[in-house]
């Protein structure tokens, strides 16, 4: 699998990024690319899959601590909430951080079931691409759209991780008797 980005050559010979015209050689004569120009491009195609590589590692990191992260708002949320049989929000903070959390591994499960259908069926398709310029015309575009779309998903991941902090720290806040103290004192005052 290749994450390479291929201009559009639409219409264009398939051999034009390969042809180097020099002062010397008439035009329309086609030279083959030097040692150094085919090292470059293999060098430049090895950093890429180690680019995609590393961007596949960290994406699996963040997904793994922040749904952990979010798991263990919902938890401590159930906690503080859950009494006696019945469930008691102290603060419409905390039932909005548990809706935020919640609403966080909706799209997580959507990302990972939108990237895994992808993906499959894209492996699938690789059976019928029979040329280079199927790969190039097909699959390659194909792939940079499901990496844009999930990197996406991973952006809105990490403000619905933010906005789910926030609310939680508030309605914790809020819950302790710091906050509360605070308010009644100034209650009190003025």
């Amino acid at each position: 699998m290749t994450h390479q980005k291929r201009p559009n050559n639409k219409g264009k010979s398939p051999n034009k990024d390969k042809e180097i015209h020099k002062p010397n050689v008439p035009k329309g004569h086609l030279e083959v690319p030097s040692g150094e120009e085919n090292n470059f491009e293999k060098r430049k195609q090895e950093l890429q899959d180690e680019t995609q590589q590393f961007m596949y590692a960290q994406s699996s990191k963040f997904s793994s601590v922040a749904r952990n992260l979010i798991l263990g708002v919902i938890g401590t949320v159930w906690v503080l909430t859950y009494a006696e049989g019945t469930l008691n929000f102290p603060n419409g903070w905390l039932f909005s951080s548990l809706l935020a959390g919640l609403s966080f591994l909706l799209i997580d499960v959507i990302h990972y079931y939108t990237d895994s259908f992808s993906y499959n069926r894209e492996l699938y398709r690789l059976d019928k691409y029979v040329t280079q310029k199927d790969l190039d015309a097909k699959h390659e575009p194909k792939m940079d759209s499901i990496n844009k779309r999930s990197h996406f998903f991973i952006v809105i991941k990490f403000w619905v991780l933010i906005f789910t902090s926030i609310l939680f720290i508030m309605g914790l806040l809020l819950k302790t008797s710091v906050i509360q103290g605070f308010l009644s004192y100034f209650e009190n005052n003025s």
